[in-house]
């Protein structure tokens, strides 16, 4: 694959990406390759038996490739409402509609491709614990990407193979939301650039499922 990989919005295994309009091609696949390397790097440390927070240890790992992320702000799940809707609704609030107006177009298309569903879900669910990110960017001047980290886990109580749609009053439970939010600085990231994409393509590339918005 030698083709830029930037659709407008995709899943990237246990996360969904998206951006406003006027982002570069290469700026998107820069971010879409280095959330998927953060997100490899964590799960594989995870069946390694990595001990801690997952979200923490995901967060270092965009720090190795040089990205500032800001300690994430903790907030206690809404209840009642799907999870969809709790993670706009949180990111409207905190970041605005210029970030949460196109994931909210990415969450319509998201519920209707099966397909871009089953990966999501499927790779967000291991056994009974469910991790997940939601990551809406902006531009931010000619080499800068602003950008949310929207990060849930949870734990289902009963079996369900589908978690992000449905109201969560009987299906999870000891579920926390964490958010950040940073600058993305594409010169910054220049030394990393091959070798990111060159690992994620040569191994993670079944984790990327595009979202026509």
């Amino acid at each position: 694959m030698t083709d830029l990989y930037a659709p407008p919005a995709a899943v990237v295994g246990g996360s969904v990406v998206t951006f406003a309009s006027g982002l570069p091609a290469s700026h998107r696949e820069d971010v879409y390759m280095s959330t998927a390397f953060a997100q490899r790097g964590t799960r594989l440390a995870l069946a390694d038996g990595l001990s801690g927070d997952w979200f923490e240890y995901y967060c270092n790992q965009l720090k190795f490739l040089g990205w500032d992320v800001p300690k994430p702000q903790t907030f206690s799940p809404i209840p009642g409402e799907s999870m969809s809707k709790e993670a706009i609704t949180r990111i409207s609030a905190n970041l605005g509609e210029r970030f949460s107006t196109p994931l909210s177009r990415a969450m319509v298309e998201l519920e209707r491709n099966l397909l871009a569903l089953d990966l999501f879900e499927s790779t967000s669910l291991s056994a009974k614990i469910g991790l997940f990110q939601l990551i809406p960017c902006v531009m931010n001047g000619a080499h800068k990407v602003d950008m949310g980290i929207y990060h849930r886990s949870f734990e289902i109580q009963r079996s369900a193979s589908r978690f992000l749609f449905i109201k969560n009053e009987t299906l999870a439970h000891e579920g926390i939301e964490q958010m950040t939010s940073l600058t993305f600085n594409t010169l910054h990231y220049a030394d990393f650039r091959e070798k990111v994409k060159h690992s994620v393509l040569s191994q993670s590339l079944k984790y990327l499922e595009d979202l026509d918005i």
